[in-house]
């Protein structure tokens, strides 16, 4: 379950083999104030990077060469020891959204993206994994003694 308290020092991964996509994110993100920003253009690093250093986020595109977002998805289940990490897949093809949220995306955003979607949706994932490590399992109560029973 993932510790971090303020969404804005979460760790997020970029991940897209195109430098322009990976630069424009990055000053986004950082503008925006997230601080725990870092990227990569080699899909085949992902896995040892979050091994590494969980992220609480990984933004990946789905057409990549070499390796494409699926096959870093799949990777990415495979290494047991760390959280399951948050994803938001990006696409120029639409088709994809319900193959990759199958696949296990977070969610979808369509390319070209408009920033202010991609903050938005990026502060609303880190927040959703933020409440889930803080939330408290719900457990029953024991049942009444069967004397304390009303009918």
């Amino acid at each position: 379950m993932p510790t971090f308290t303020d969404a804005f020092g979460a760790r997020i991964l970029i991940v897209d083999d195109a430098e322009s996509n990976v630069r424009l994110l990055e000053f986004t993100l950082r503008r925006a104030g997230y601080r725990g920003v870092s990227s990569t253009t080699e899909p085949q690093q992902v896995s040892a990077l979050h091994r590494e250093n969980p992220y609480e986020l990984i933004l990946l595109d789905l057409q990549m060469p070499r390796m494409n977002g699926f096959e870093v998805m799949a990777a990415l289940g495979d290494v047991e020891e760390v959280e399951k990490v948050a994803v938001l897949v990006l696409s120029a093809d639409p088709s994809q959204r319900l193959p990759a949220l199958q696949a296990g995306a977070s969610d979808f955003l369509s390319k070209p993206f408009d920033l202010s979607e991609v903050l938005l949706r990026v502060r609303r994932l880190l927040e959703k994994r933020m409440l889930g490590a803080i939330a408290v399992p719900f457990v029953p109560a024991a049942a009444p003694p069967p004397h304390l029973i009303v009918a």
